[in-house]
């Protein structure tokens, strides 16, 4: 592990560094000033997005992937890079034989493709937009850094930073422009029981400029008002009794598009989570929530298309809240689906970090080098759980996977993580933004039947001391004109749903998330060509015969692919290429392109230091060469050309 460690030291400067000159509360002079006071929803974030690509070119792009399933909002990704420098092989290997006028030729790829790239996608969930926060503070830090940080430099010099900071707009849209929490991407809901969805929308009754609820006397009700704060409403569990009061508690809302009965809330779109490729299935229990097929939403398409034109992406985070944690691949599958080094690499490298981070235990096992048999050793005695016992640690509440592992059964199907790890090769993870509990000052953890009442009495109390009460609004008598007499209010959505506060407690969970990614990009490969030279061996009419030699190596922390990832479809190995004229060059030994299979990280991963070299070779250095005879002064270079590390390319002189 000592050796890790030392690897991961210039990763660690990045978060010293970070810490110093950007903290909470530091105060930069920035070129687009942004603020967490509030949400910036669909409308600032595109607002947002487009006032920095205007301002930064030279670090910046944006493009649109794809429209949102009303077909009215774009889908906009923001690369962050150095656009000065990176460098692709088709720059280097032009077509042979273009095609005929009229006839689109193969795009060209982006110079950024040249290096590994790191998403950030967040907002899948249309009502979990705190993940779009922590995109737009971290776009920040890496804009405002460019130049006077020399970490966040070298980082956007070297790596392309994708931003997907809204992945379902109609739903963060819905969410945040107009108050009504829309977890899915489309409201379609037969909420007044007319056979058609709500197509109205829900209503402002009382003309306050929010959607909140209504509540009502009802002897069926499921709700009772709290004894201690009566704002609160509090759910009867199944089949509950009490003495009290009973309470219908709806969405401030009517029925005048229709035949005058209610149905019941709740959205019937697609969990855009849960219609990825990886392990999807019909649900036919949530009205087919998962959609009709993978892919079938617009969304989800659009990001699957921008993933495959982008295959250089390596590392991935898909935002969502809440709960301060972080799942790691797998849900869909359990833990033997997974090749152990890519475990490694998620738990006791990644996982290390985090837990760190955010303040939490890390376990003993990830501290220590070499074999974990002595921890297995012991899970044995104390586990019920036959995948921790494989591993040698029990996951930590603070890093864990979805799936259930002591009932052996998987969480759920077709989510975005999975998807990329298993079939696209990235170390995809997701974070579930924001504990009440650990993330905001002076709110206790409850435990016990009554730890969600007292949860929600402490959140209301906080509310009212550090937003002055603007947060909930206020029961007021109404008369409903299908339910009769009740009272409108309650929280309004966007404050309550699972999302941080806005301000402060905001911009400390974001700083924390933005910190860990930039440690991750700090992970990411380093492909460089430490020795190239060509020695010219005979000479005979204009024509030379030369032995060109070249040395690779992997100087970041993470190998070129996951354990499996240069198998997958759409993937491809590691290659060194020796171009030159194609007229005036002929192979004699080699030929113009050689495959070098995966270049591994600089430091053997924990638990596989035996492993880390083959053939007495470091397993992060490939030697390769050529035989070639050259006519006349033809120029070489030599192009090392990694999908997911990059591309690096050295021009030679022959005899030199």
């Amino acid at each position: 592990m000592n050796s890790i460690r030392a690897s991961l030291t210039h990763v660690l400067l990045i978060l010293s560094v970070f810490l110093a000159s950007g903290g909470p509360s530091a105060s930069h002079a920035q070129r687009v000033p942004i603020d967490f006071d509030d949400f910036h929803g669909y409308t600032g974030t595109v607002e947002y997005l487009f006032a920095v690509a205007e301002a930064y070119p030279n670090i910046t792009e944006l493009f649109e992937i794809g429209k949102s399933t009303l077909g009215e909002r774009p889908i906009y990704v923001l690369v962050v890079t150095d656009m000065s420098n990176g460098t692709t092989i088709d720059e280097h290997v032009p077509l042979r034989n273009m095609r005929e006028e009229q006839v689109q030729n193969v795009p060209s790829m982006k110079p950024y493709h040249g290096k590994p790239g790191h998403l950030i996608s967040a907002s899948t969930h249309g009502n979990e937009f705190t993940g779009t926060e922590v995109s737009l503070y971290t776009i920040d830090k890496l804009v405002t850094g460019y130049g006077s940080d020399p970490e966040i430099t070298r980082l956007v010099e070297n790596v392309a930073f994708y931003f997907l900071p809204i992945v379902n707009p109609d739903g963060v849209y819905s969410s945040v422009e107009g108050d009504i929490s829309q977890r899915a991407n489309s409201m379609a809901v037969d909420d007044d029981g007319d056979g058609r969805v709500n197509e109205d929308g829900p209503e402002d009754l009382n003309g306050d400029g929010h959607i909140t609820q209504f509540r009502y006397k009802d002897p069926e009700g499921g709700f009772v008002m709290d004894d201690v704060d009566p704002r609160l409403m509090i759910r009867l569990g199944r089949g509950g009794t009490t003495s009290k009061p009973r309470y219908s508690v709806i969405t401030e809302d009517m029925d005048n598009d229709g035949d005058g009965e209610r149905g019941e809330d709740g959205d019937r779109g697609i969990d855009l989570n849960r219609n990825y490729p990886q392990g999807w299935w019909r649900d036919e229990k949530t009205g087919g929530g998962s959609g009709d097929y993978p892919l079938s939403a617009e969304e989800t398409r659009a990001e699957a298309e921008f993933l495959t034109n982008n295959p250089n992406i390596l590392v991935a985070q898909t935002y969502h809240t809440s709960g301060g944690f972080t799942y790691r691949a797998m849900g869909t599958a359990p833990h033997t689906s997974m090749d152990p080094r890519d475990v490694a690499v998620f738990d006791r490298i990644m996982g290390k970090r985090y837990l760190e981070i955010i303040e939490e235990e890390v376990p003993e096992a990830w501290t220590v080098s070499g074999s974990l048999d002595e921890f297995k050793d012991r899970l044995r005695e104390s586990s019920d759980n036959q995948y921790a016992i494989m591993r040698g640690y029990e996951l930590p509440r603070g890093w864990r996977v979805s799936y259930n592992e002591v009932e052996d059964r998987r969480y759920s199907y077709g989510m975005a993580a999975d998807w990329m790890f298993k079939q696209l090769g990235m170390f995809a993870i997701c974070t579930e933004l924001w504990n009440s509990e650990k993330d905001m000052r002076g709110i206790p953890t409850f435990t016990g039947e009554a730890a969600r009442t007292e949860r929600e009495r402490a959140l209301l109390a906080y509310q009212d001391e550090e937003f002055g009460g603007r947060f909930f609004v206020p029961w007021e008598r109404f008369n409903h004109p299908e339910l009769g007499q009740g009272e409108i209010g309650g929280w309004i959505p966007r404050y309550r749903g699972g999302n941080a506060f806005p301000g402060e407690t905001l911009v400390e969970v974001a700083d924390r998330h933005a910190r860990f990614e930039l440690f991750r990009a700090g992970l990411l490969p380093d492909i460089q060509i430490v020795d190239a030279k060509a020695e010219v061996l005979s000479s005979s009419e204009g024509t030379r015969v030369v032995e060109v030699s070249a040395v690779v190596e992997n100087h970041g922390v993470l190998a070129t692919h996951t354990a499996d990832g240069a198998e997958l479809a759409g993937n491809r190995e590691d290659v060194v290429w020796l171009i030159g004229d194609r007229d005036r060059v002929r192979f004699l030994q080699g030929s113009a392109f050689q495959k070098i299979g995966v270049l591994g990280g600089a430091e053997p991963i924990p638990g596989f230091e035996d492993e880390y070299r083959a053939d007495g070779a470091p397993a992060n250095r490939r030697e390769v060469s050529w035989l070639i005879a050259v006519e006349g002064d033809s120029p070489l270079k030599v192009v090392v050309s990694s999908q997911k590390g990059g591309t690096k390319v050295e021009e030679l002189r022959i005899g030199g």
